[in-house]
């Protein structure tokens, strides 16, 4: 297994980044029985920027600040500004039993790729792809071995352009 976790299509202003423990969650399920929500800030993988016309830049995270600490520097360095939305995709995975005091689950880190055979390493990179760029002509898609979606969850509730409070602009 290459992916363990991954998050497509993300909103950057959804993250509060300026906090002083800032987190970059994902949730899978809803209810109070099959809910879980994890923290990924640290996770080691790869990553994509959007800008508003599409991809804007690919990067790697393998050091101790992982996907996160990658995505915050990009707010402020030469990317800042140029990108809104990102993917991430972990080569770790949400942990089992270690969990913050709130609930949320660490991220645990997995074998190396050391241990993955070339078909698996050959799958897994067409599913990063293909989720990454979602060609029209591919009507499958390969699927991340144990690689799971998780879904964002925003820090603050986000901002919404009405049609009436936009409408004034239209008018020349």
């Amino acid at each position: 297994m290459l992916v363990g976790a991954y998050g497509v299509f993300w909103d950057a202003s959804l993250v509060d980044w300026n906090a002083y423990s800032w987190r970059l969650l994902g949730r899978q399920g809803l209810n109070a029985s099959t809910i879980q929500i994890a923290d990924f800030r640290k996770a080691r993988g790869v990553y994509v920027l959007y800008s508003d016309t599409g991809i804007y830049y690919v990067g790697l995270a393998t050091g101790l600040g992982g996907i996160g600490g990658r995505l915050k520097d990009h707010r402020t360095d030469e990317h800042g500004g140029r990108w809104s939305r990102f993917s991430w995709f972990a080569f770790d995975g949400p942990s089992d039993t270690e969990m913050y005091p709130d609930g949320v689950l660490k991220h645990d880190e997995w074998a190396g790729i050391e241990e993955a055979s070339d078909k698996l390493l050959i799958r897994e990179m067409e599913a990063l792809l293909l989720a990454v760029t979602a060609p029209p002509g591919n009507v499958q898609r390969t699927k991340f071995q144990e690689g799971t979606p998780w879904l964002q969850v925003a820090d603050h509730p986000p901002t919404v352009r009405t049609f009436s409070s936009l409408k004034s602009k239209l008018e020349r």
